[in-house]
This record gives C-alpha cells, sequence and structure tokens, in this order.
C-alpha cells in the first residue's frame, strides 16, 4: 500500500494549485494534505471541497477555474459567464481552448468538468459504489486518499512508453476524466457524464483548407487583441509558421518571437531569418547549465517535477526544461502544438484505407513508440518484464481497436485522444501556473476538420501544406528546417513523392538503429541531470529500498546502481523518480514516525 509523504512535502506547495473533494465523513482529507498552510475547505452538500493556490469565482461557494487559459477562437470568456456555465451547464464549457477545466461546489455537492481534449488534467475514483469516492486535479493525491495500490498494468506501459494510455493512472480505482466529461460527487457517490460521439461527414482537401485558414485568423487576430504582447514560440518547423502565416502582415513588425535552443542550430538559423525578414522581436534562448546544480538540488527538482506529472511522464525531461524556462521571463506564449495531429504523425508507407489486426498495432509500439522512452532492458524483475510487454501490447492494440477498423484513422485517433492528451496534457498541465501558453490548433474545431479528412489527404503533411500556401504562399515558399518548403509538400509531384518515401525510409532506419542497439534518445539536460539524481540515490540509498520498487525492480539492478556499476539511462532515472514519488518516500516516513515518538 502506498504511503503518503510527510505534511511538509505532500500538500500543496509540492503541487500545482488545485483541489481535493472527499465525502463529507471521509478523513483522508486531512490525512494527504495535512496541516499545510493555504488550504480552503468547504461544506458541500454531501463532500468536502478543498482547495489551494486558486481564487473563487463565486461566493459563498466556490467556482474554481482550473487554467490560466479561458478563451475560445473568438476570444477571452470571462468569469462571469464560466461561474454562470458551471451553475447551468457545465458540459457547455468543453470547447473552450484546451487546456480548460473548471470545478464548482454547491448544496448537492461538487461538480467538475474537462475541455474537449481532456488536455487539463483531472481525476476521480471508479463510479462503483463500492469505493469511496474522489475528485482531484491530482491523481498522486487521489491515491494517497483511497489507499489505492499502484496498477500493474500501468506500471508495464509506463516503464515501455513513458505516459499513459486512455484514462488510466498509476492507481488502482483512480481515473482520469475522459475529454470533453463532467464529473460529479454527491451522496450517491461519483457519477459521469460524458459527450455523444460526434458523426461529422466527411471533408475534401478543397473543403477543409479554407475553412481550417478563416479559423486561424480569426483566432490569432482575437489573441493579438487581447494579448497585444504576446510571444510566438518560432521554429524552424511547419506548425509556428502556420500561426505566423495566419497573422496579418501588418501585425507581423515588432511581434515578439523565441526560439528554444543552442545558437546555429538548424531551428534557429531558420527561425532567425523569418525573424528579420518580417521584422519581428526575435530571442533565442539556451538551455540552462546544469553543472553547478548539486545532487540533492537535482533530486528535490525531479521529484517536484514527477509531482507535478502526477508520476505520468518524465520528471528529468520536465525538470530540465524548467531549468531553462527560468532564465527568461515568460509572458504569454503562443505555441503551434497540435499540428502534429493534421499530419499523420505515425504514418508509414503508403497511405491507403486497410484493416489491421492487433499484431499491426504491436509493431508500431515496438517501432515507433517504445523506442524513446523505455526503461533498460535489465531493469525490471524478469516476471514482470515478460508480463509487462505483453500487457503494454494489449494496452495498444485495445486502444487502437476502440478507434475503428480503418488502421491509418486508428493511428490518428491513437495520436490525438492517447498521446497528446495522456503526454502532451499532463505536461502543460504541470507549468500551467508558471506560464501561459495558448495553442490555438487545440481548438475544437480545428481538430475537427482534422479528423474529418481522409489520411490520404493528411499525408506527408499535404494538408498542412495546401493550408500554408492559402495562409502565405510566400511563407510557404522557404525551406524548412530540414526539409523543403510547404510549397513542395503542397502539390507534389513524383519525383518529390519519392523523396518524401526517402526521407521517411530514413527516419524508420534510425528508429531502428535505436532498437538494434537497445537505446533511446535522451531529453535535452537529461543525461546531466540524471547523472545527478543517481549520485544523490548512492548518497541516501533508502530512496530505492521501498518495497513497492521490489514489486517491478530487480534487486540486483539497484544494489549495481547503488554501487556505481550501472549508470542507467535518463529514462530509468524518471521511471523510478515516478515510482518513488507514487508509493512514498520511505525515509520521510521514518522521520514523520520518528517526530510523532518526540511528540
Amino acid at each position: 500500500m502506498p504511503n503518503s509523504p510527510s505534511p511538509e512535502r505532500r500538500g500543496p506547495h509540492a503541487a500545482l494549485p488545485g483541489f481535493l473533494a472527499l465525502h463529507r465523513d471521509d478523513p483522508a482529507l486531512s490525512e494527504v494534505l495535512g496541516a499545510t498552510a493555504g488550504v480552503t475547505t468547504t461544506a458541500c452538500g454531501a463532500a468536502n471541497l478543498a482547495f489551494w493556490g486558486l481564487t473563487s469565482l463565486t461566493v459563498p461557494t466556490p467556482t474554481l477555474a482550473l487554467s490560466r487559459v479561458a478563451r475560445t477562437e473568438h476570444g477571452e470568456v470571462s468569469s462571469t459567464r464560466i461561474a454562470e456555465a458551471m451553475r447551468r451547464d457545465p458540459a457547455s464549457l468543453t470547447p473552450l481552448l484546451p487546456p480548460f477545466a473548471a470545478v464548482r461546489g454547491a448544496d448537492s455537492g461538487v461538480t467538475m468538468v474537462a475541455d474537449s481534449m481532456g488536455f487539463r488534467q483531472l481525476y476521480h475514483s471508479s463510479p462503483d459504489a463500492t469505493q469511496r469516492p474522489v475528485l482531484s486535479t491530482s491523481a498522486l493525491f487521489a491515491g494517497w486518499a483511497l489507499s489505492a495500490e499502484l496498477d500493474h498494468t500501468a506500471v508495464a506501459v509506463q516503464s515501455l512508453l513513458g505516459w499513459q494510455l486512455g484514462q488510466r493512472t498509476l492507481f488502482q480505482g483512480v481515473q482520469k476524466l475522459a475529454p470533453g466529461a463532467v464529473a460529479r460527487l454527491d451522496e450517491r457517490g461519483v457519477e459521469l457524464e460524458r459527450p455523444a460521439p460526434s458523426q461529422d461527414p466527411a471533408l475534401t482537401l478543397e473543403e477543409a483548407v479554407p475553412l481550417a485558414a478563416a479559423l486561424l485568423r480569426t483566432s490569432l487576430n482575437a489573441l493579438l487583441d487581447d494579448h497585444p504582447g504576446a510571444v510566438l514560440q518560432l521554429t524552424g518547423g511547419q506548425d509556428s509558421r502556420l500561426l505566423l502565416s495566419a497573422i496579418p502582415a501588418a501585425r507581423r513588425r515588432g511581434l515578439s518571437a523565441m526560439t528554444l535552443g543552442v545558437p546555429g542550430s538548424g531551428d534557429v538559423t531558420v527561425a532567425r531569418q523569418l525573424a528579420e525578414r518580417y521584422g519581428l522581436r526575435h530571442e533565442v534562448h539556451g538551455l540552462a547549465t546544469l553543472e553547478d546544480l548539486g545532487d540533492s538540488d537535482a533530486w528535490d527538482l525531479s521529484r517536484e517535477a514527477a509531482m507535478r506529472l502526477d508520476g505520468m511522464s518524465d520528471p528529468i525531461a520536465l525538470a530540465a526544461l524548467d531549468a531553462a524556462e527560468g532564465s527568461f521571463d515568460q509572458g504569454v506564449r503562443i505555441s503551434g502544438l497540435g499540428g502534429e495531429v493534421a499530419r499523420g504523425f505515425y504514418y508509414v508507407g503508403a497511405v491507403r484505407e486497410r484493416p489491421f489486426s492487433p499484431k499491426d498495432a504491436e509493431r508500431l509500439a515496438a517501432w515507433r513508440m517504445f523506442v524513446n522512452e523505455a526503461v533498460e532492458p535489465d531493469l525490471l524483475d524478469p516476471g514482470f518484464a515478460a508480463w509487462a510487454r505483453a500487457a503494454a501490447n494489449a494496452e495498444v492494440a485495445a486502444a487502437m481497436a476502440a478507434a475503428g477498423g480503418e488502421w491509418f484513422r486508428a493511428t490518428d485517433e491513437l495520436y490525438l485522444r492517447h498521446r497528446m492528451q495522456r503526454w502532451a496534457g499532463v505536461t502543460d498541465t504541470a507549468v500551467g501556473d508558471r506560464r501561459v501558453v495558448i495553442n490555438p490548433m487545440l481548438c475544437e474545431q480545428f481538430l475537427r476538420i482534422a479528423s474529418r479528412l481522409p489520411p490520404t489527404a493528411k499525408a506527408r503533411s499535404r494538408f498542412l501544406a495546401r493550408l500554408q500556401m492559402e495562409l502565405d504562399p510566400e511563407l510557404g515558399s522557404i525551406p524548412l528546417e530540414g526539409r523543403p518548403s510547404p510549397a513542395a509538400a503542397a502539390y507534389p509531384g513524383p519525383w518529390r513523392s519519392a523523396n518524401a518515401m526517402i526521407r521517411t525510409g530514413r527516419r524508420l532506419g534510425r528508429k531502428v538503429t535505436q532498437r538494434i542497439r537497445r537505446q533511446n534518445r535522451p531529453p535535452a539536460g537529461g543525461s546531466l541531470l540524471a547523472g545527478k539524481v543517481v549520485e544523490h540515490w548512492r548518497a541516501h540509498p533508502d530512496l530505492l529500498s521501498s518495497a513497492q520498487l521490489g514489486t517491478f525492480v530487480r534487486t540486483e539492478w539497484i544494489e549495481s546502481v547503488l554501487t556505481g556499476s550501472i549508470a542507467p539511462r535518463p529514462s530509468s532515472v524518471a521511471f523510478l523518480t515516478n515510482l518513488i514519488v507514487a508509493a512514498g518516500d520511505p525515509a520521510e516516513k521514518r522521520g514523520k514516525e520518528v517526530r510523532k515518538r518526540s511528540a
């Protein structure tokens, strides 16, 4: 059974602003949150709602917006409108631009709602009359409140994928709120209201391109009206260029732009050329050096990152990124996240409609999904490792089967409803209190346009390239970083199509090499930070002594890490950090017991 960390480390100061709701007679509220200052608790009928770091939009009962972004493609949505919608019809808020979520306490109980992508992460107990009910912004707090065991299937998936699929969390009986869903906690327990599946007719390229162009132009104009000083996150790639193209030429000169990277890199070079050409005020921010960071500080950063991620993505990557982001002012940032959904991220080979089998899903998982984030082969207990591989493959196959019977459409759903929701969404949620990031291409209408296109229209970026040419042909004529111009992809001839196939083959070749060498790609700054975390573990070996780790990880492997015989890869350090945080810190537990005896 997981051990709740001591109150000094488990409370709101170690996590994001958020809330925890339980039945009024459930003592777990105070046990999980402790006596940490800054928590407001309100009785809401049969429930108690505790929140921290948030200001209620209404009194006396609380209504809380759980995101700093509250807008549609037409502009910002007022607090009054949010409060009124939560009172009358919470589901009417699901079309707001992700990430968005809200919660309301009333005499009838507590209600929470997610955006259409489920991008802003929310969690609830299973709607089972035999289980104690809980709603929360934190899967960790929900799991600790229920004294829940770790979910072995979730651990299996995370050991290979690095993030979760569907609505599963690391805890048995704790689920993520589904996209566009509403959850209520009242005297009957937890009840869920899910949106009906949309049945939109198909679109042709000729229909989709002008619709998407008009949508992005409206969205970017409204965004700059609301935030004239917003900063465009500009790269050498296609997605940020689409956003720049949607901004009227008259508004580009003087627009702030930033690129995160190393001066002289391809991304920075292309972004700087675009900035000079169109009069943008461009800044380049390099990755912060971690050389002077102490081992203990490295562990604290990584542990806090794991708390913010609820143990369900890479805390080493997030901690390294936080170190870089902390070196410059954040402001309101315009991001191109979402474009990947419209270009067939998982497409390989000739694109034509075809059915698929679980074996196809297993091959996709092996070659495209498990390569980058998997732990090293000898880390897992042998018995668990064999079972984990089969369990993870079954989860990928089930996710694809639920998306329908056509292969390429199923891979689109896998990317949007799983990778985007559970990887990008949890990472975005983890930094939501630190910076305001607006992603125009996550708009529900834009994603619907992309989903209504046939796979042949999205393959090899054909739709996005046509969209680029519709928005700004001049920008479309400039080569991307490491790739030809969008103009070349918009209307490809036989020679250009062959070149695209060659580039795809090279990318697959790199994946094959990774798999044969049993290597993965560490995040920027990840190797150095992971090394410092391991040094901290060697100085404090109790951190790796949890019985929870022994269920999944070879004792001999842990001993080899502690003695210096093994230098674990960053993905393994990330995996162990998440398990340590989810299971509770045994050293801190002993400190709590000592304090009790002293008292």
